[in-house]
């Protein structure tokens, strides 16, 4: 589950998600929520861990873009 949709669930703002992780400003709860920034290891832990599991570590991976299946060579600079 993405942060956001916890919190809303929850009716939890900025502020009372931010005391509850502890360690961590309000501003930056905004930041992770509307994923402009991702957690450290060790705030991913405590969201993990306050949510009791529902925002997962697992949450927090971008997806990936499909490396093209031919490589091209550099091209070198001189």
């Amino acid at each position: 589950m993405k942060l956001i949709d916890y919190m809303r669930a929850e009716r939890l703002d900025d502020v009372t998600m931010a005391l509850r992780v502890g360690g961590i400003a309000q501003h930056c709860i905004r930041k992770l929520k509307y994923g402009e920034r991702g957690p450290s290891i060790e705030t991913a832990i405590r969201i993990h861990e306050v949510t009791s599991g529902s925002v997962g570590l697992s949450d927090w991976a971008r997806k990936r873009v499909p490396c093209a299946s031919t490589v091209s060579e550099p091209r070198s600079a001189a």
